[in-house]
């Protein structure tokens, strides 16, 4: 995200007539108002332009660190392995950041388009390490797989060992339950769930 920096303008007033200046040797003397006024608005333009230079040179720095390199709106992306289509992704909002290697999307959904095992992903945003292919889910996670439906609000998936984390509480469905608990490990397809403070509803075959 873009930070935006604003330099708030100041009103200076003066409301005696002359500035009085007392010195033991030199007795009194006085400036004028007018030229006092000019002097104050030489100091006060002096003042004003270093912040100013000093806001532009901050701003412009954490425009390099945090802006994207590509932002795409409504993007579709088709994952392969070699000739074939693995998955597609729409979002929303796409950003990338080719110096990191990394991406995030908002609004986010995912299916498979391997037809005997669709599975399908949806979240509120999507981190991406193209350098680790580490995908991080944020908010209102969920999992739709031939094996049961996951719920839960941040997941951690290694994609190079299919391997998901959800660090936080899940809700886990399928035909025969419904189970509550945390620390979830699993895959993509729910082959096995590996779940702590489990609790359950529902019948067992």
């Amino acid at each position: 995200m873009r930070e935006k920096f604003g330099i708030r303008n100041s009103e200076f007033g003066i409301q005696s007539s002359e500035f009085r200046v007392m010195s033991s040797e030199l007795g009194t003397f006085r400036i004028p108002n007018s030229e006092l006024r000019i002097l104050v608005l030489i100091i006060f333009l002096l003042f004003f332009t270093a912040c100013k230079e000093r806001g532009e040179i901050s701003t412009q720095n954490i425009e390099r660190e945090t802006s994207a390199d590509e932002i795409i709106h409504n993007f579709t992306m088709v994952s392969t392995i070699g000739e074939n289509q693995d998955w597609i992704m729409k979002a929303t909002y796409f950003e990338r950041f080719t110096k990191d290697r990394r991406w995030v999307a908002f609004d986010v959904f995912m299916e498979t388009l391997n037809e005997d095992e669709k599975n399908f992903y949806s979240s509120d945003s999507l981190f991406v390490s193209e350098v680790t292919e580490i995908y991080t889910g944020m908010g209102n996670v969920e999992i739709i797989s031939p094996n049961g439906i996951l719920h839960t609000d941040k997941i951690i998936w290694d994609r190079k060992t299919d391997r998901i984390h959800a660090p936080n509480d899940v809700y886990i469905k399928n035909e025969n339950h419904e189970i509550w608990g945390s620390v979830l490990y699993t895959n993509s397809n729910m082959d096995f769930v590996d779940l702590k403070e489990v609790s359950g509803i529902g019948s067992g075959e």
